[in-house]
């Protein structure tokens, strides 16, 4: 009797599991056929790193091919650089449009921002004057050569991170036997080899020999 009714539970169950089974079939075979979704490419990672995408980024916006190289820690520098360069060229503006004011103002017999001090002669103001004058061109160069180093930076930069840097390209210094003609005598000396290819042995070459 208990077989029987053993029997007749396990009977009765069986329809359940089948059931259980097929759902966690029909599941699995769901996942499976679901696309997987790519990373989308856009134009910023798009063959990154790109070193012309980096320079046109870095002339477009100051630091913005640093942004695109993944070098935040360098932003601080290239503003601080053109931060610097900007503030030059208003300092020196500043004075140059100053004692322009006060020589026009002298040659005029007037008052000025300087008279009755060392600068209240024509000579000085002048000298002074052009003085200004050339330290805010030359200033003006200071903050084009800084927008263009950073713009170069970039550029070498984003070259730099597709550079070899393997262990393998590093030069070896390794003794080596030579034989001097026309007796054959040995002769040991060093040799300075560059490994160019991993699956080829490098072939030294003589630094320096001595018997």
């Amino acid at each position: 009797m208990k077989k029987f009714l053993l029997t007749l539970l396990a009977l009765s169950a069986l329809p359940i599991l089948l059931s259980a089974q097929e759902a966690d079939t029909l599941a699995v075979a769901a996942t499976d056929t679901l696309p997987v979704q790519a990373k989308k490419e856009n134009w910023f990672n798009k063959d990154y790193p790109n070193p012309k995408k980096a320079g046109l980024l870095s002339l477009a916006l100051p630091g913005g091919g640093q942004l695109y190289n993944k070098r935040w820690w360098k932003l601080p520098f290239v503003y601080g650089a053109m931060g610097g360069m900007v503030y030059t060229i208003d300092y020196n503006q500043s004075r140059y449009r100053r004692l322009r004011t006060a020589l026009d103002l002298k040659r005029k017999n007037e008052e000025h921002e300087f008279s009755g001090t060392a600068l209240d002669n024509t000579t000085t103001l002048r000298t002074l004057r052009d003085k200004y004058d050339k330290n805010t061109q030359l200033s003006y160069v200071g903050l084009f050569l800084v927008y263009t180093l950073q713009a170069m930076e970039a550029f070498v930069d984003a070259h730099l991170k597709t550079f070899d840097v393997n262990d393998d390209l590093g030069l070896q210094l390794k003794p080596r036997m030579d034989y001097v003609a026309p007796l054959g005598q040995p002769t040991l000396g060093l040799g300075l080899s560059v490994p160019l290819n991993k699956a080829k042995t490098p072939l030294p070459s003589p630094l320096f020999e001595g018997r």
